[in-house]
């Protein structure tokens, strides 16, 4: 999330943390913000595929081998 510069009090929220600091009392998770994060982790997921669809269009692991095929 880091490298995606996801605000601070969203990954807070994703990882469970409560933060009791001054600026986490005036900042708010938004839907916009959840939607952005929910998109760029889908768009990180779906190149990731990809590029070990490009290694080898199968697994032997029955779920990963499920995934390679279902999105090719």
């Amino acid at each position: 999330m880091d490298t995606r510069r996801t605000p601070k009090v969203l990954k807070d929220e994703r990882m469970g943390h409560v933060d009791s600091s001054m600026s986490a009392r005036y900042s708010h998770v938004t839907d916009a913000m959840r939607r952005d994060l929910m998109q760029g982790l889908t768009r990180l997921w779906e190149e990731a595929l990809a590029q070990r669809r490009a290694l080898s269009p199968g697994s032997p692991v029955a779920g990963l081998d499920r995934l390679l095929r279902a999105s090719h």
